[in-house]
């Protein structure tokens, strides 16, 4: 019988190759930039799904997904929230918090989610491009600015990371309460929390 090299089934879809492709490209970037953290994180995360593929999608966390009421959900991002905000910046506390937002977002994201409506083919596959374009042309602008940053006489004035960039921004309690309303509110959109009967 001859052997064959072809991937069968939807082990190893587009979209799953492309996850691993790029979560690989940023820890390679990340661990290259010396945000070693980041970089293991992305690295792991890029390994989990290979191994997920491998084992035909049969890692399992939790054996159903993860129902919350509204009003615990809102009072616990609500109290991480206010620890973000007044927690000093790149402290262990931020560390800790993090890692404890990143464990369970996992861990949500990982199990088996509710039946949703179905879109129409086409608007999912608008939005997909949209969305993925926008995240690569995000991840472009960082990568080469900070290069330009590093290599280029000045690059840190003339160049500026999106970070870089937002720093001056995050510095006091006003500017860190709006940027962490908006990424909560950016989370809750992701969930689509607000449509949960």
């Amino acid at each position: 019988m001859p052997v064959t090299t072809e991937v069968s089934g939807p082990r190893w879809s587009l979209s799953s190759i492309l996850w691993i492709v790029v979560l690989t490209i940023m820890a390679s970037f990340q661990t290259w930039w010396g945000a070693y953290v980041d970089g293991i994180l992305f690295f792991v995360l890029a390994a989990m799904l290979v191994v997920d593929r491998l084992t035909g999608g049969k890692i399992v966390i939790l054996k159903g997904p993860i129902v919350a009421p509204k009003v615990i959900t809102i009072g616990i991002t609500g109290v991480l929230g206010a620890v973000l905000v007044l927690a000093p910046r790149h402290s262990w506390i931020d560390l800790a918090l993090f890692i404890a937002i990143g464990v369970t977002v996992l861990i949500v994201a990982w199990e088996p989610a509710l039946e949703r409506v179905q879109r129409p083919r086409k608007a999912m596959l608008r939005s997909m491009w949209f969305w993925s374009m926008a995240a690569v042309l995000l991840c472009l602008w960082e990568a080469t600015a900070f290069i330009l940053s590093v290599t280029m006489p000045n690059g840190n004035e003339n160049f500026p990371t999106i970070s870089v960039l937002l720093d001056p921004f995050v510095e006091n309690h006003w500017g860190r309460l709006v940027f962490v309303g908006l990424w909560i509110a950016a989370g809750y959109g992701l969930l689509r929390f607000w449509r949960k009967s």
